[in-house]
């Protein structure tokens, strides 16, 4: 049986919910800061007009019909990731540590005869990492002004104690059964928290999450006179992501008789994939500059969940200190996401200088949720009512001296939310830089990216309960690093 689902537009500001098949699932797999090689990196993903770099396939495909031979490129990551969490003027902190692979990429050039308008036809593979999912947060609230127990009796109201089980098993059930809710008589469909309103407790959440998100590409691009590129890819895109959550509240200050603590768990699994085609051009009106633009149709996704929660009570009677478990949740949807176009600008200036600047522009308003067994008719209203199109900014350059490349780049990525919502400046900035070596059979390079934002995030919101507002910053240092070979 599918989860009950309750969801409002004021949960959906958070970023972040109770695990379900909701507007956050659309969000994060629409949401992208895409990694690549590392001269992609270190340009700040600015390469749509340019073209001649193997991750542009997940962008343009039509810029690797600049290429006049055969290259493979291999690139793995480094990335430390620390978030900040303050909360009533207390603050806390954590961070996470992995490695990844962050393009694996093959083309292979055919040239075709000299005196035929079409000079060259390219052929090529790739993955690029377009997500990193791996984080971990710590939340300190010292003194709450409620709990989420109040929040657990709100989910359980207007139901009897014995259809808990039916409508919602992994919340107001697992309270229910470990004595942190009561009936609130004598009215028998209402609940009070047990700690009937006495507060004070100190609470403690955990976020555990990691995955990523990829897409592997085949691309074909033709080249016209060395001019005009025109190129096309199949995307095929992968999901992989997994959270965990502990919320804790403890009774230090012993204000609640009998009461010790509790502890809640929630655990999600996704996995997935989908499918995409980009189609994309470039021009080049005199040698020196080169525009173009792109237009990427929505990823159809095919995802699957699993989910559980778990409930602990302590109290000073043992006898009264339960833990409860949830069933193994499972459920089956699809996920569209928004439609994207992009423009670019390039310069080449005397074969040493590159500049380039792209823009996107998508509406994440337009993400849908689907499944012949839940009709998402309220999630996908939220989707339009909180989301809202976004416009991304990146500038990449680049000078050469000899064999030695020295480039830097910036990237904005513009919140997706409408004007009004609480995170309604939650976008992304990117710094980056780097430094290639460059021989005419192969190539080395590096790069250095941080990534910033900031959020506003609720412990537990709605139904006329909220947990004190958190602050979550981010701050992400990715080191990547690329071998490559021509021939």
């Amino acid at each position: 049986m599918k989860k009950f689902l309750i969801i409002t537009i004021s949960v959906l500001i958070s970023w972040t919910t109770l695990f379900a098949q909701n507007e956050i699932d659309a969000l994060r797999y629409s949401y992208l800061i895409p990694g690549g090689t590392a001269r992609y990196n270190a340009m700040g993903g600015s390469f749509g007009a340019l073209g001649a770099d193997l991750s542009v396939m997940s962008f343009n495909p039509a810029g690797i019909g600049v290429y006049r031979s055969s290259e493979l490129t291999f690139s793995t990551g480094f990335v430390l990731t620390q978030n900040y969490a303050t909360i009533n003027d207390n603050k806390a902190s954590d961070f996470d540590f992995n490695f990844n692979i962050n393009n694996i990429s093959y083309l292979s050039s055919i040239k075709l005869k000299q005196n035929n308008s079409l000079k060259a036809l390219n052929f090529g593979f790739a993955y690029n990492r377009l997500n990193n999912f791996n984080e971990n947060i710590i939340i300190e609230n010292p003194k709450s002004v409620n709990s989420m127990t109040d929040w657990f009796a709100a989910r359980g109201n207007r139901t009897l104690w014995s259809d808990l089980g039916a409508k919602d098993q992994f919340y107001s059930k697992l309270a229910w059964e470990t004595y942190l809710i009561d009936q609130n008589l004598p009215d028998t469909l209402s609940y009070i928290s047990a700690f009937n309103g006495k507060y004070g407790i100190e609470q403690k959440q955990s976020i555990y999450r990691s995955g990523n998100q990829g897409s592997y590409d085949f691309s074909l691009s033709a080249n016209i006179e060395d001019k005009l590129f025109v190129g096309g890819s199949l995307g095929i895109t992968s999901v992989k992501f997994k959270e965990l959550k502990r919320l804790e509240e403890v009774d230090t200050h012993d204000s609640i008789p009998e009461f010790n603590g509790f502890a809640f768990k929630e655990q999600l699994e996704t996995s997935g994939s989908g499918i995409n085609f980009k189609f994309g051009v470039l021009y080049s009106p005199v040698t020196w500059m080169r525009v173009g633009a792109a237009i990427h149709t929505p990823t159809f996704y095919k995802l699957h969940d699993k989910y559980s929660t778990q409930a602990e009570s302590d109290f000073l009677d043992a006898s009264m200190s339960l833990t409860e478990s949830s069933p193994l949740g499972r459920f089956d949807y699809e996920l569209s996401t928004p439609f994207r176009a992009n423009a670019s600008l390039g310069f080449i200036l005397a074969s040493k200088f590159l500049i380039n600047v792209d823009y996107d522009y998508l509406d994440y308003s337009k993400a849908k949720l689907r499944s012949f067994d839940y009709g998402f008719y309220t999630e996908n209203k939220n989707i339009e009512k909180a989301f809202d199109q976004a416009h991304n900014l990146r500038l990449g350059l680049e000078y050469k001296i000899g064999g030695v490349a020295l480039r830097t780049g910036v990237a904005y990525f513009d919140s997706p939310f409408k004007t009004g919502q609480v995170n309604q400046n939650a976008y992304y900035m990117t710094y980056n830089g780097g430094i290639g070596l460059r021989t005419n059979s192969m190539y080395f390079d590096i790069a250095y990216s941080y990534i910033n934002n900031e959020i506003n995030y609720y412990m537990y919101q709605g139904l006329g309960v909220d947990s004190s507002r958190t602050l979550l910053k981010l701050q992400r240092h990715r080191i990547v690093l690329s071998l490559g070979f021509k021939f």
